[in-house]
């Protein structure tokens, strides 16, 4: 089986854990290329993560806009590596993904796909009905006050008011600046 791992990172022969949001230093995978290639862009740095998507019934990735043209944003003109690695052992899943794994040791990397601007490869997978964006128009108020409210909680466990120059502080500035 082909496992996939998504970076903005070029030239890798091998993946080496780091610390991740789990508490444990881990290498991220996944089954799903789309899925690995989201992580590609790094929208804020450790410990912090802005990665909004599920699925729908089919499985297929469904990206949630909660800012204006979020996506585009985001992934126009970004460059990012798709890195393939064949049959991983000690493999794990801690998260809720269900295309999710993470391995605790180095991985060598079989085989690598630059794509020259992601947000590009994403919209062709939308034309072959592979991958959805939920615009910021169809979010409904629930799923938006959920948002704004772990936004909120992440301002305060940060202590990010004090903290003015911290990336996550001005990632939410920028993009839901009613949370500050």
């Amino acid at each position: 089986m082909t496992f996939y791992h998504g970076s903005p990172v070029a030239d890798l022969t091998e993946l080496k854990p780091s610390l991740s949001e789990h508490g444990k230093p881990y290498i991220y995978f996944a089954t799903n290329p789309l899925v690995a290639l989201l992580y590609a862009v790094k929208p804020v740095p450790k410990p912090f993560s802005f990665y909004p998507y599920g699925f729908d019934g089919d499985g297929n990735v469904v990206y949630s806009e909660y800012f204006e043209d979020a996506f585009k944003k985001l992934y126009k003109g970004k460059v990012g590596y798709l890195y393939e690695c064949d049959n991983l052992n000690n493999i794990e899943q801690p998260t809720q993904i269900n295309c999710a794994y993470t391995c605790t040791e180095n991985v060598k990397i079989d085989r690598v796909i630059k794509i020259s601007d992601l947000y590009e490869y994403f919209v062709k997978r939308m034309e072959l009905g592979l991958f959805k964006i939920k615009s910021f128009n169809n979010i409904s108020q629930k799923e938006m006050s959920f948002v704004m409210q772990d936004m909120k909680n992440t301002v305060e466990k940060y202590d990010l008011k004090n903290n003015p120059n911290n990336p996550m502080f001005i990632f939410i500035n920028e993009h839901f600046p009613t949370v500050i």
